[in-house]
């Protein structure tokens, strides 16, 4: 009988402390996601994946799910803070997929259960896209790339696929244009570059000769090339934010170049962003590089009237 009753007991604790593991499996919740491609017209070429932080946690995985060939194409570790992962490497392959985040220790092991699961859509070919860099990725420390809210796409009501890179300048942009253009094969491909370039001590000539390679690759491959401005820059918060920037006349340089795509019936993107001496408006920028929603939606609204304007056809096949 105490044999009896001692089994019992013991019996009793295994599966209470069975159960409670269950319950208990992982250490924190599942992180809740904030990206929006689903709702994009398109999904950006390098997607931003980002997610709520989860309090007292570093370390996110991030996948990747290639629904139609029942496989994982991505596996990231964050690196880039706790609440987004940008993929560096071009999701070109159409097809449907989804994507999930969980939280990890530094070794990878799982301290949350994953995440749910969010779906989105490759589709090729598209008759619009933009070629650039962070200003048309949606780069901005404030709000994560993924998000509607951060890409001036957003506020275009013509559908524009994003193959922009954030940290491009325009040599990055010829040397991935057939990896990254091409398969997309554009009827029209709207060209914003060059900023980084100026950033770094650029001149116009070198930027002007390598969108002058831009439009001869564009049209080789039958496509349209149209070049938008270069956005201001604010000097005085760029380097208050310790952002890099040359000590050389960007501002001269930026004009020129501006003059140029103007000339070559280029759309001005640029209207309405700039103050009184050129540089981009401080109540427009969190950090002096970057438009914010109010400078994106100038952004959007004024490629979307380019658009109409020169394009109304191809337009109306969608």
């Amino acid at each position: 009988m105490k044999n009896f009753f001692a089994f019992s007991v013991i019996f009793f604790i295994l599966i209470y402390c069975s159960t409670t593991f269950a319950e208990n499996k992982f250490k924190f919740p599942a992180p809740i996601l904030t990206a929006e491609f689903s709702k994009m017209d398109y999904p950006p070429l390098y997607p931003t994946y980002s997610w709520l932080p989860v309090p007292k946690t570093e370390f996110y995985q991030v996948q990747v799910f290639k629904v139609d060939d029942n496989k994982i194409v991505r596996d990231l570790k964050n690196d880039e803070g706790f609440d987004r992962e940008t993929d560096w490497q071009p999701l070109n392959e159409v097809g449907k997929y989804f994507w999930q985040v969980r939280v990890v220790d530094k070794k990878n092991k799982p301290l949350s259960d994953w995440s749910e699961k969010k779906f989105f859509e490759v589709t090729a070919p598209v008759t619009f896209a933009v070629l650039g860099d962070s200003i048309s990725h949606g780069g901005a420390n404030y709000i994560p790339a993924g998000q509607l809210s951060c890409q001036w796409e957003t506020y275009c009501a013509v559908p524009i696929k994003n193959l922009a890179r954030s940290g491009d300048t325009t040599e990055m942009m010829i040397d991935r244009f057939d990896s990254d253009v091409l398969p997309f094969s554009p009827k029209v491909l709207l060209i914003i570059g060059g900023v980084n370039d100026i950033r770094e001590g650029k001149t116009a000539d070198e930027v002007i000769k390598n969108l002058e390679i831009l439009r001869e690759k564009c049209l080789k491959n039958n496509i349209t090339p149209i070049f938008g401005t270069l956005t201001p820059m604010n000097e005085k918060i760029i380097l208050a934010k310790k952002i890099f920037l040359t000590e050389k006349d960007w501002r001269t340089e930026r004009k020129k170049i501006n003059a140029w795509i103007l000339q070559n019936g280029g759309v001005d993107i640029s209207a309405g962003l700039e103050d009184n001496f050129g540089e981009l408006r401080e109540d427009f920028t969190p950090d002096g590089l970057h438009p914010d929603l109010r400078g994106k939606m100038l952004m959007g609204r004024a490629v979307e009237n380019y658009l109409q304007k020169n394009f109304s056809e191809l337009i109306a096949e969608k």
